[in-house]
């Protein structure tokens, strides 16, 4: 099979790569919620998205790793994850067949939750009835945002918060369901022919700036303020979804 590795491509994604690693290696998350957008904004959403599932998931492999110890103790929710995985299925088929500007508008208004997320910082629990009913519904929302725009970070992140678990089995649980997505995500991908040869290389390449710049996000933590980094990822964010409605509406 022949192909060829754009160079402006691998600078995208390299740079989108970066950005996404180092804010996970300050904040333990977003990784997809930066990179995604950005490389989206230059490379199409597709593209992206594709791009991000194997440094995705060697990412979680490595958190599910390092948590293994709560393996056993960590009750698996499955009117969670079989909805999730379903409707992840149905979102990469919409991704496929989708034009890239409605994909791209989807990925906007998924980035505006995380933003919404992050600046009201909400805190609820899901219990009894509220819990049985809500669970799988919005499993099944994050599902189809995760296969179609491939950034549910926030929304599942906020649902697996509220089982309340400690921190360590929190860290794995997230781990592990979004490892699960990205293989589901690699597979379905595989069937539709989205994956490519050089959609491959150019996810493994990513590998290196996502082990550089996750390293050293995270030997910086200590020395930044978080308000004022915070405020500076919420500032990018709003670049790049400025940049993402733009696109999406073709202006």
């Amino acid at each position: 099979m022949e192909f060829g590795l754009d160079l402006y491509s691998l600078g995208i994604i390299s740079f989108g790569l970066a950005l996404g690693a180092f804010v996970k290696g300050l904040t333990g998350m977003g990784l997809p919620l930066v990179a995604v957008p950005f490389m989206a904004g230059f490379l199409g959403a597709e593209h992206a998205i594709v791009v991000m599932q194997i440094p995705g998931l060697v990412s979680n492999i490595w958190l599910v790793w390092r948590q293994r110890g709560e393996a056993r103790s960590t009750k698996l929710r499955y009117d969670m994850i079989l909805p999730a995985a379903l409707m992840t299925i149905v979102g990469v088929w919409f991704l496929d067949t989708a034009d890239d500007s409605i994909t791209i508008l989807l990925l906007a208004v998924a980035v505006a939750g995380f933003l919404a997320l992050l600046l009201f910082n909400p805190s609820f629990r899901l219990d009894g009835v509220a819990g049985r009913i809500a669970t799988p519904i919005a499993s099944m929302v994050g599902g189809f945002v995760q296969g179609a725009a491939g950034v549910s970070g926030p929304l599942f992140s906020t649902l697996i918060l509220s089982f309340r678990l400690k921190k360590e089995a929190y860290v794995f649980y997230n781990g592990l369901v979004f490892g699960l997505f990205n293989l589901i995500q690699i597979a379905v991908m595989l069937g539709f022919g989205m994956f490519t040869m050089q959609r491959f290389v150019e996810g493994c390449l990513a590998l290196i700036p996502l082990f550089i710049f996750q390293y050293l996000g995270m030997r910086v933590m200590g020395h930044v303020s978080m308000k004022v980094f915070t405020g500076a990822v919420v500032a990018v964010i709003v670049v790049m979804e400025i940049k993402l409605v733009w696109e999406g509406l073709g202006l």
